[in-house]
């Protein structure tokens, strides 16, 4: 009974071992498209057609945190980066999408469109161009600093949103 008990204490562990050696062939994103076979990016500050200004500015700071993050600190300056993310804020609007009881404006949805490109600096050949476009909802306030508050406070989390989907999007294969 002891060996039988002994046998089992370390088959357990060992397939446990075997199990987490073979993987299931998941590859992080890191590891597959243009970012993985160049040596960096670097981000360009967009240009801007809507007319909020700042969105750029901010959309930048977020696009360089998430790939210095999922790259392992592939962003670079753009003399030694192989290559380049550059694009443009095409769009921003609010719109009125819950009202009270009263008829006065509950929530407004924020819509921030962008188009990103991923182009080989060394070759100027764009590997990879798209449209994204995301939606943040935020409450009204009658203090109208703490709802130009709630507003910039919706314009991050687009930018967010947008540098993650760039991200997710450009280690896409279709």
């Amino acid at each position: 009974m002891q060996r039988k008990h002994l046998q089992i204490r370390f088959f357990i562990p060992a397939v446990c071992v075997l199990v987490l050696l073979a993987g299931c062939g998941y590859r992080p994103v890191a590891l597959r498209g243009p970012l993985a076979e160049a040596n960096g990016v670097n981000v360009v500050l967009f240009g801007n057609k809507s007319y909020r200004p700042g969105i750029p500015g901010t959309l930048a700071r977020d696009l360089v945190d998430e790939l210095a993050l999922r790259s392992g600190g592939k962003v670079l300056p753009g003399d030694q980066a192989q290559l380049e993310l550059n694009g443009t804020v095409l769009s921003y609007s609010t719109i009125a999408v819950s009202y009270t009881a009263q008829d006065a404006i509950k929530e407004y949805r924020s819509v921030l469109t962008v188009q990103a490109v991923l182009v080989d600096h060394l070759t100027g050949k764009v590997l990879w161009k798209k449209d994204l476009t995301e939606e943040q909802v935020f409450p009204v306030n009658p203090n109208i600093g703490l709802q130009q508050n709630a507003e910039e406070t919706a314009i991050d989390g687009l930018c967010r949103k947008l540098a993650r989907d760039v991200w997710q999007k450009i280690g896409e294969r279709f």
